[in-house]
């Protein structure tokens, strides 16, 4: 394996693009709109940021919303989220003491971002005159600010399909004039703006105004997987650490048998094995009964859809990978039938750790199965001629030395994510203190 494997940064952001369904379809949209506005006012004033690393910051700037409400009240996020378009009286109802932007700014500052554009996501709601910072993170943080209220007020008159009107643009351009906690220049950038009829596509349209041509190593590129994984994750309660924990015992196990590259990118593709079941409703993910046909070809579509997003992002290597996972040795998986001599080692070892997760995670039909049990199961299924017998005794060896049900445990998906930072968002996430 080549240890210089490089993954092109903006296969992250067309990722991002392609979560804006279900319940994410306004938040995805929010974020790539102050993405879009964002950037456009900082190039504006010709600040002395990186373009990417703006982008990035602000289009990630309320990813921590999601972390705090579908943990701290679940059945608001669900009932809320993809429903309502008005996001700020979403923040207010479920964030009224602003966590979520502690939270994004934890999240984002593990990402190699410059410090100030990471630091800008803190302030996202803060007039500037209250901001304790160099001036750089204060002009920053305002511009950050100045496009979410844009967005905000965009949602509010055009997230029901509505077109923008004549007298919507004139209410933002007021509201923006009006706002005492932005800064003059910035509200002429921002202003300028939104009179630019040539620039409305910016925030009227869904696309990200994201071109790069930085390349990361697998080691930068997970900070953003996880992102992704997180963020997939979170929508149910039965699937919280579930990528996390087929990437952590995919890392053992290559580690085990093939060595550290290998195990890095087994990594990176468990993150992002079941990235299209960002597409597969909750009724189905949640549903306490068997699955009726119909279902069940709903639930399978969601390799083909892991497949075709991983490819539109230009992750090729992951996709073959990432969306074999309910592949099996005799040709009895899905998507395409592969046989055993047809699958690469990385396929065959990723399709065990997702059966291993899946059985040791609690479902709305069934509860978690003790390892031991798993690992019996998964043993059966090597005999039966579906799974590779090799890697599942490696696994057993491993379980003999490790304890598994600590290694695949929630807590890790946070140490993941927060780093040092595990206990400051404890605090700010109620019920947090009894998930880990």
């Amino acid at each position: 394996m080549n240890l210089t494997l490089r993954v092109p940064l903006e296969s992250f952001v067309k990722l991002f693009r392609e979560m804006g369904v279900l319940e994410y379809r306004y938040f995805v949209k929010h974020s790539i709109q102050v993405a879009n506005i964002t950037t456009e006012i900082v190039d504006r004033l010709k600040l002395p940021f990186e373009k990417d690393e703006v982008y990035l910051s602000s289009l990630l700037h309320d990813v921590g919303l999601i972390l705090k409400v579908s943990i701290g009240n679940y059945e608001l996020f669900v009932e809320m989220f993809g429903k309502i378009p008005d996001m700020e009286r979403i923040v207010l109802t479920l964030d009224k003491n602003d966590h979520h932007s502690v939270i994004s700014w934890m999240v984002v500052s593990q990402i190699p971002l410059c410090s100030d554009c990471s630091k800008s996501i803190l302030y996202h709601h803060t007039p500037y005159q209250k901001i304790n910072e160099k001036d750089s993170i204060v002009t920053l943080s305002n511009c950050v600010k100045t496009a979410d209220v844009i967005s905000l007020k965009l949602l509010k008159y055009t997230g029901s399909d509505k077109e923008l009107d004549a007298e919507s643009i004139d209410e933002i351009i007021s509201s923006i004039q009006k706002d005492q906690g932005i800064i003059d220049e910035v509200k002429k950038a921002a202003v300028y703006l939104l009179k630019d009829f040539t620039k409305h596509h910016l925030f009227l349209e869904e696309e990200p105004q994201f071109h790069s041509e930085k390349m990361l190593s697998l080691e930068e590129y997970n900070h953003y997987a996880m992102i992704l994984s997180a963020l997939l994750d979170f929508r149910s309660p039965y699937t919280r650490s579930h990528s996390f924990a087929v990437a952590r015992v995919s890392k053992l196990l290559a580690e085990e048998i093939l060595g550290e590259a290998d195990a890095a990118l087994a990594f990176t593709a468990s993150l992002l094995h079941d990235i299209g079941k960002i597409k597969t409703p909750l009724s189905i993910l949640h549903k306490k009964g068997r699955l009726q046909a119909s279902e069940m070809i709903i639930m399978k579509r969601h390799v083909v859809d892991t497949y075709y997003m991983l490819e539109r992002a230009g992750l090729r290597l992951f996709s073959l990978i990432s969306a074999a996972h309910h592949e099996r040795l005799d040709g009895s998986g899905y998507p395409t039938g592969l046989k055993g001599d047809q699958m690469p080692f990385l396929q065959k070892l990723i399709q065990i750790c997702d059966v291993f997760s899946a059985l040791t995670e609690k479902r709305p039909y069934r509860d978690p199965v003790e390892i031991h049990e798993a690992l019996d199961i998964i043993e059966q299924e090597a005999i039966n001629g579906k799974l590779d017998g090799f890697i599942v005794q490696k696994l057993k060896e491993i379980a003999n030395n490790l304890d598994l049900r600590e290694e695949i445990s929630f807590k890790h998906v946070f140490e993941e994510l927060f780093k040092d930072r595990v206990d400051e968002v404890i605090q700010m996430i109620s019920l947090m203190s009894k998930m880990i």
